[in-house]
């Protein structure tokens, strides 16, 4: 035997062997190799990303929870409990109790509002009173439910308070405009993680 005809048995019986020791009758070579041409999905969750406190994020799924609850238990539909969380994160960030543009003292209800109602400010039942005001406002437009960004800005101008973007947009640069639309994709998946996706 050449040198050629040793390292060709030699190659040959390499792979005869290799073939017998990875093959299974019960598990294709296949499941072996691990998938990397897809990147692993991850459901991020919307609430605190601008936190910096465990607190913080339960604070933020707590009021939108309230959110959700106040809008189904008054017969709203999902579009509504959408466009209600929408405008709770355009306008607050699901926060209350923040305090106004200066030189304004006064607090912030979950929606933007001065305000007024004779509760805590950062209680399940001023977000729930405040949800209240935003669906009865709900009752009065015509703007269709399907674009939520659109019908959230509407339901907000529709309440009698007179709806002044300066007191509720007043860093450069934002305006409702921009900030409604912005927040829809966290409004989206902040539902999504609430009640399922739709």
């Amino acid at each position: 035997m050449n040198r050629k005809s040793i390292a060709a048995a030699l190659i040959t019986a390499a792979l005869a062997f290799g073939q017998t020791a990875c093959s299974s009758d019960d598990e294709p070579t296949a499941a072996l190799i691990p998938d990397t041409t897809s990147a692993p999905r991850t459901t991020v969750s919307p609430f605190g990303t601008d936190s910096i406190s465990e607190l913080g994020v339960k604070i933020e799924r707590d009021n939108a929870t309230t959110i959700v609850e106040t809008v189904e238990q008054r017969g709203g539909t999902p579009e509504q409990a959408l466009a209600a969380l929408l405008a709770a994160e355009a306008e607050t960030g699901w926060s209350s109790g923040n305090r106004m543009a200066p030189p304004a003292t006064d607090i912030r209800d979950i929606f933007g509002w001065r305000l007024s109602y004779n509760l805590p400010a950062d209680s399940a039942e001023v977000v729930r009173a405040a949800t209240n005001t935003f669906m009865d406002n709900a009752a009065t437009v015509t703007v269709s439910a399907d674009d939520p960004a659109a019908y959230a800005l509407a339901v907000q101008h529709a309440d009698p308070r007179g709806y002044n973007e300066k007191e509720h947009f007043y860093k450069k640069g934002e305006t409702a405009a921009t900030e409604y639309p912005a927040a829809l994709p966290k409004a989206q998946a902040a539902y999504a993680e609430l009640r399922g996706p739709r």
